[in-house]
């Protein structure tokens, strides 16, 4: 195995033994005994596994279920990354479609005055009933 993969996988199986350990805190903070214990067979399984590849005696050889857990946490990390995607073109949509247009009204103002009047109607926030 190049170890450039070598490389790759022992970064995904600490990345994926993090997100497991956030799952465990998760898991203790909702008394959810059955998921804390899921979670950390999974973090133990992933840090060994990042063990093994770290290893200087690491032959380039895995088994057929240790390459099963990178798949798992290949599927782990695609998720996160596209959850953070999500979050990322959410705060997108945001700028564009209200602070970014909300200050350049302000900044095409005619004078100060104008751009605060701008200002003080477009940054309300309206409470709901």
């Amino acid at each position: 195995m190049h170890k450039k993969y070598v490389e790759l996988f022992r970064e995904l199986t600490r990345a994926t033994a993090v997100a497991a350990e956030q799952v465990m805190d998760y898991d203790k903070a909702k008394n959810d005994d059955k998921g804390f214990e899921t979670a950390k067979t999974m973090r133990d399984d992933f840090e060994a596994l990042h063990e093994k590849l770290a290893a200087e005696s690491f032959d380039g050889n895995l088994t057929k279920a240790e390459y099963a857990k990178l798949l798992v946490g290949c599927y782990v990390t695609v998720g996160n990354l596209q959850d953070r995607i999500q979050a990322l073109q959410k705060a997108i949509a945001g700028y564009q479609s209200d602070l970014i247009p909300k200050l350049d009204a302000i900044i095409t103002a005619e004078n100060d005055e104008d751009a605060q009047a701008i200002a003080e109607e477009r940054f309300q926030i309206k409470e709901e009933e």
